[in-house]
């Protein structure tokens, strides 16, 4: 499993959260198998982006907001017509398509924008709630996502691999670094790092930074991570610690398995 866990997701440096909360604000979160180690006794991580800046969501036109409760809850990204994409740990288990609304087209997460309806969530049918392999999920809409600053993006083809050090993006609402939820989308750069260093960061094998201090983290999880206007991949999971080590981790957008089950059901 800690191998498989290791080429289905991508790392990237990344920025850690305060362990003094108990337990997490949204669906973000360490693995099962983490809790299940003697090594480590931290909290999930507050999903959040640490080193971010205002973003303009003109630039980011391919972001939604997640929303359930009357409130955002994870990220989610416009790929098709009427699909999105997010991670399947925000939508398990599955929770009834009408509790569930996508926000675009606004950089607040509190006004303006577009509310779409959904009408079908799917989980991949392989992921795994206690290891988080396969986290990614879509989302079907019942209207078009489209307006004012809505558009998809495009995916990772099959097998694209990116080199270490190459700047992606990473955007989101969730908690920042002075612990606040921020209403304007924030965007953060940071460098991909290598499954090997990926590897080497986590205890046993479950996948160093060199720039502590930028990620994301829990009301982030389903968000986009791009390079180059192609989404490469998904907020996943990453620690609690809040110094700067180790890496964040995102489901693999071009990994097969999981690129065949966006295709299978989106047709993208």
């Amino acid at each position: 499993m800690k191998q498989l866990l290791c080429l289905i997701l991508l790392c990237t440096c990344a920025l850690l959260t305060d362990a003094r909360e108990v337990r997490p604000r949204t669906n973000r979160r360490m693995p099962g198998a983490y809790y299940s180690s003697d090594l480590y006794h931290r909290p999930p991580n507050l999903a959040r982006i640490v080193g971010g800046v205002d973003a303009n969501i003109a630039d980011y036109p391919y972001q939604l907001s997640l929303r359930r409760f009357g409130s955002h809850f994870c990220g989610s990204s416009v790929i098709a017509a009427r699909w999105a994409l997010s991670a399947a740990h925000c939508t398990f288990p599955l929770p009834e398509p009408s509790s569930v609304i996508l926000q675009g087209g606004s950089s607040s997460r509190l006004e303006g924008g577009v509310l779409f309806t959904v009408e079908e969530i799917i989980n991949h049918p392989s992921y795994n709630d206690f290891t988080l392999e396969n986290d990614v999920c879509v989302l079907r809409t019942v209207d078009d996502l489209s307006g004012l600053h809505i558009a998809p993006i495009a995916l990772d083809p099959v097998g694209t691999a990116h080199a270490p050090g190459s700047r992606a993006v990473v955007s989101g609402w969730g908690i920042d670094g002075t612990g606040e939820r921020p209403n304007i989308l924030q965007r953060v750069d940071i460098p991909l790092v290598s499954d090997a260093e990926c590897a080497a960061a986590w205890p046993a094998g479950m996948i160093t930074p060199d720039e502590p201090g930028r990620d994301a983290c829990n009301a982030d999880s389903g968000g986009p991570l791009a390079v180059g206007g192609h989404q490469i991949g998904i907020v996943s999971w990453g620690d609690a610690s809040c110094v700067g080590s180790p890496p964040g981790v995102y489901a693999r957008v071009a990994f097969p398995g999981i690129r065949s089950f966006i295709f299978e059901y989106t047709g993208v």
